[in-house]
């Protein structure tokens, strides 16, 4: 998960050796690594182009997965190209669902908004 660069010397020495096995993994470990870049780097324009590489190499396994942005590849793009993020919404979701489920049955929604706004207000930077 951790990217090539950042890894010990011993564990960059392990990558190279499971890499050197498997045409099939070094296939896969390039192709994820590109995605990455596309990612980070924020260069959505170049998604269609690695998806092609991906769907036309055979032996990386990688095909479902880049198949399956096609659908809503428009909606995949501009994703990838925005500094837009629903990381905050999505944590606060995930806020409310832990408590729900930890109170489930035993509060009201009174006491349920209470507390989701307690939480909400402790995690304020």
């Amino acid at each position: 998960m951790r990217h090539p660069d950042h890894l010990r010397q011993d564990d960059q020495q392990q990558l190279k050796n499971l890499l050197a096995r498997s045409p099939e993994l070094t296939a896969a470990a390039g192709h994820v690594r590109t995605f990455a870049t596309i990612m980070t780097n924020r260069e959505g324009d170049r998604l269609r182009h690695w998806i092609a590489d991906v769907c036309a190499d055979e032996q990386c396994g990688l095909a479902g997965f880049a198949a399956g942005l096609i659908p809503d590849l428009d909606a995949v793009v501009y994703g990838m190209s925005t500094d837009w993020s629903s990381g905050p919404v999505e944590g606060r979701v995930n806020d409310l669902k832990a408590l729900k489920r930890s109170m489930f049955g035993r509060a009201k929604p009174p006491l349920l908004r209470k507390r989701l706004l307690l939480i909400a207000a402790s995690r304020r930077p």
